[in-house]
């Protein structure tokens, strides 16, 4: 029953597939954005994640203006995750991009292997662009329905990188591509098992895998991200980041305050551009004490 289900869901997608195809770019993206703003509606337990999300991150915000930069983090992230389906063919055009900091990216790969982080931001997908010039292994999740996570693979493989399934070996296999002198580029802001952190003035947890390979590998640190403009150009931002190795510290603790000093630059760029981050994700797991507080009422 499951594997019929699951077929169903491929023809669909197909079919929804072949559909945004015939359409111009602009619409397409239009089509995104309306998909998103329903999934809003409809789905509640994402809707209630988002707007507490941001209510602990911006108390000094009116509910209107809350809402308003909801509807358009879910526009945003509506354009990027149906943009993956013409994403080869957006990558090829170069007026799509508007670059910042590439000179960062040039001056140290040109010196050897290099530690990306990178956000659930923007046109977040777009960073693949730059496997063309310098390749790099990442890790992705595995789809539940095998026949997408196959389209997914399979669409992938005319890029110059290497992708690793998340498991529990997800580790031994980055550090042996470290090892051979890999770029290894990670996304990095999203709740996951790690260090704590202070992250909008509250405790969460972090994952250290960027900043344990830039430290035990001596390799710098560099944070990429992307930002849709209003005509679906994409801007994308590189930033060096300091690692933290003071020899006083135990290795751990030299891994916490990189974490910590990667989040907080994280932070910096969300508070200029808060339409452009997956405010859905339960970052802080305020969903069950905020459905508790609902139920109450």
């Amino acid at each position: 029953m499951k594997k019929l289900i699951y077929k169903l869901q491929y023809v669909i997608f197909r079919g929804f597939r072949g559909f945004l195809l015939m359409l111009p770019e602009k619409a397409r993206f239009s089509v995104g954005e309306k998909v998103a703003v329903l999934g809003y509606k409809l789905i509640k337990s994402r809707r209630i994640t988002t707007l507490a999300n941001l209510k602990m991150a911006f108390p000094e915000k009116s509910e209107k203006e809350i809402t308003k930069i909801a509807i358009q983090s879910y526009k945003t992230m509506g354009k990027a995750f149906l943009g993956t389906i013409w994403l080869e063919e957006y990558m090829k055009n170069e007026n799509n991009f508007r670059i910042n900091g590439l000179e960062i990216v040039d001056k140290y790969c040109s010196e050897g292997p290099v530690v990306f982080a990178t956000m659930h931001f923007g046109n977040m997908e777009s960073m693949l662009k730059f496997s063309e010039k310098y390749p790099f292994v990442t890790v992705a999740k595995k789809q539940r329905n095998p026949y997408l996570n196959k389209y997914i693979s399979e669409n992938r493989k005319h890029l110059n990188i290497t992708l690793l399934e998340k498991s529990k070996r997800t580790s031994r296999e980055l550090f042996e591509y470290a090892e051979k002198g890999e770029n290894i580029a990670l996304f990095s802001d999203h709740r996951d098992k790690g260090t704590t952190v202070e992250f909008f003035g509250r405790e969460t947890v972090s994952p250290t895998g960027v900043a344990t390979l830039a430290l035990r590998y001596n390799r710098p640190l560099i944070l990429g991200y992307c930002t849709f403009n209003m005509d679906n150009t994409t801007s994308v931002h590189f930033k060096k980041v300091d690692v933290i190795n003071d020899e006083n510290n135990s290795f751990k603790q030299n891994v916490h305050l990189t974490t910590q000093k990667l989040i907080s630059i994280m932070e910096d760029i969300i508070t200029c551009y808060p339409e452009q981050w997956m405010w859905l994700h339960d970052r802080w797991k305020l969903y069950k004490i905020v459905s508790k507080q609902m139920k109450k009422k």
